[in-house]
């Protein structure tokens, strides 16, 4: 016979099912930051003082003929200077108060001590990616896939600017990955049984150029502005290093903590840098 309705459910047991809070949080994704690594770098420069780094600039000189029982033909060229300006100075602060504290079952003053790390270290990264707008030197077309012909024609910009070899890298988007997979010279980097490039943003090489990819490429609407150069196409100047400050704010009763920097960023070679645009 039927047992009628008077059943114990989810509803009437209510009280006696408890919520659970998982051990994990869910952390938000994170990008890959290359681009200060590969840049040239300024910091011991401005180590202990200074709002700006003055860089002489030094000229080549010709050879000339010498003609018998005439004097040597003097060169003097008038140099000019380079500067880096000392005055990106980033941020990024949250107070955690002692009621949060006390009843949280997280450590929210570390994680979010993490979280403010990465912000400090995105917005270097960005404004090293950023300088790809002032380079003069393109190839590709931001209406179709980056091409073998884009790479190849970016590279022979290099090596017309008398670039060095060394210190070349390629940043790209993760649609010029897709593209760049398919060439038959692009050699993965975990094909040399190395996984230490799978962990900094590298995937691999082309023609001898290190190949990295980052959502943190500059995209401008549809264009992907992949970013081809040797390390001296920019310049970076870190005077204060990322550092982490924490004070009791006893009118708050809370823990006030603080991750900043203080740094510069300069397109120091034009030519070491071209933008091979594509598709994104």
């Amino acid at each position: 016979m039927p047992l009628g309705s008077g059943h114990q459910t989810t509803t009437t047991a209510a009280n006696f099912i408890p919520e659970v809070w998982s051990k994990e949080v869910k952390m938000a994704v994170e990008q890959s930051l290359v681009f200060a690594n590969l840049v040239k770098r300024f910091d011991m420069d401005v180590a202990q003082f200074g709002d700006t780094i003055h860089i002489p600039d030094l000229s080549n000189l010709v050879a000339n003929n010498k003609t018998a029982q005439t004097s040597v033909t003097l060169q003097a060229p008038t140099e000019g200077v380079t500067n880096i300006s000392i005055n990106q100075h980033k941020e990024t602060s949250f107070i955690v108060e002692d009621i949060v504290s006390a009843q949280s079952q997280y450590d929210l003053q570390s994680m979010y001590t993490q979280k403010s790390g990465y912000a400090i270290a995105e917005a270097i990264d960005d404004s090293v990616a950023g300088l790809y707008a002032g380079l003069s030197q393109t190839t590709g077309s931001g209406a179709s896939a980056l091409a073998d012909a884009d790479i190849l024609g970016g590279i022979e910009l290099l090596d017309e600017a008398n670039a060095p070899m060394n210190d070349r890298s390629f940043v790209i988007r993760p649609a010029a990955k897709a593209d760049i997979l398919a060439l038959d010279k692009f050699a993965l980097v975990n094909e040399s049984g190395s996984s230490m490039g799978l962990r900094n943003g590298e995937i691999g090489d082309i023609y001898g150029v290190k190949v990295f990819m980052t959502t943190n490429t500059p995209t401008v609407t549809t264009v992907a502005h992949n970013v081809l150069f040797q390390k001296e196409a920019f310049a970076l100047a870190m005077q204060v290093n990322p550092r982490v400050q924490s004070q009791y704010k006893q009118e708050y009763l809370g823990n006030l903590v603080t991750v900043d920097t203080l740094y510069g960023v300069l397109e120091y070679r034009d030519t070491f840098g071209v933008d091979v645009q594509s598709l994104d």
